[in-house]
């Protein structure tokens, strides 16, 4: 018994040893964190933006507008929504510039993410069904009635939801590599931990730390990369966090036969970020149109920035007649 007691003594200070060791990495992780965001997210958003801002539901919205909304060739406009991230629009931005050659392009930053207002606060303007109330409030506040739309990533299911939403306002909808379906992310854990540690989790995983997607890919050249200046706007962090700990409600599976528009899906059967199955049932679901870029991954506008466009442009110009698209009878 002795034996035993002294083994289980042992363990219980091996035990307290491992947790003291523990709380002081993370507490090490937190201060340290802290440091860089309060160093770092430093940037002005009004100053540095782009596009405009819409006053929309008592939120600033930030949008790059190409062309003339009401004025569009085809007699509507291209809206383009984004995927989740803390750049917003940047991402996908190099595609909407290419279809602005021969069409008015509608580009807004999501609430909480790019340029757009960052608000602290989880709620129903960060849910899929929230998002979609404030894009049909900046397309009444432009005065535009009919849309084609893009779709990229979460934009996917921002776009599945205003089809089903209001099916008589969009003629066409492209989705690239859409998360349509639920699926777990790096950020599902941070709910759990203490705010001063999620906050740090938040920044170097979906925001603008050296470890996050953002941060690897600017590694090379922080001063000289978009997204790693916007990653950087100031309260980015806590709107991310906020946007995190929000429910993400999804276009459900037995919802998505009703879409009513012609659909189209980009996207890779090497896609990281979104399981391609999941992508191919959704595309099943609508009965859409498929095409793949191989070689893509979660980004086949950058891999085929060209092939990707001129698919786009040719799947809108189907539906009213390549008289109305300048260029379109060269289109594949």
């Amino acid at each position: 018994m002795k034996i035993l007691k002294r083994v289980l003594i042992w363990m219980a200070g091996i035990a307290a040893v491992a947790v003291l060791a523990v709380a002081g990495l993370v507490t090490w992780f937190t201060v340290r964190g802290e440091r860089q965001i309060a160093e770092q997210e430093i940037i002005d958003r009004h100053a540095e933006a782009p596009g405009r801002f819409f006053a929309i539901d008592g939120h600033e919205y930030h949008v790059v507008i190409r062309g003339d909304v009401n004025a569009d060739p085809t007699g509507a406009p291209i809206l383009v929504i984004h995927g989740f991230g803390p750049t917003g629009s940047n991402v996908i931005m190099p595609l909407a510039n290419e279809l602005a050659a021969t069409r008015s392009v509608i580009v807004p930053d999501m609430l909480g993410f790019g340029y757009s207002e960052k608000v602290a606060e989880p709620g129903e303007h960060f849910t899929v069904e929230g998002r979609v109330i404030a894009l049909l409030g900046l397309l009444d506040s432009l005065g535009v009635r009919e849309i084609d739309v893009v779709g990229h990533s979460y934009g996917g299911s921002v776009t599945a939801r205003l089809a089903l939403t209001v099916p008589e306002r969009l003629r066409r909808a492209v989705f690239v590599a859409p998360q349509i379906y639920p699926q777990t992310t790096p950020g599902d854990f941070i709910a759990y931990l203490p705010r001063p540690t999620a906050r740090v989790a938040i920044w170097g995983s979906l925001g603008g730390g050296p470890g996050s997607l953002v941060g690897r890919a600017c590694a090379a050249d922080p001063k000289a990369c978009d997204a790693h200046r916007i990653a950087r706007v100031k309260g980015t962090v806590d709107a991310l966090l906020a946007i995190n700990n929000t429910p993400r409600a999804y276009a459900l599976p037995d919802e998505l036969p009703n879409v009513q528009p012609p659909a189209l899906f980009i996207w890779s059967d090497d896609d990281a970020i979104v399981p391609p199955e999941s992508i191919a049932r959704a595309a099943a679901a609508m009965g859409a149109d498929s095409w793949l870029v191989p070689g893509g991954n979660h980004w086949p506008f950058a891999v085929d920035p060209a092939g990707v466009t001129e698919r786009i442009r040719s799947f809108f110009a189907a539906g009213i007649g390549p008289e109305a698209v300048p260029g379109a009878e060269s289109m594949p």
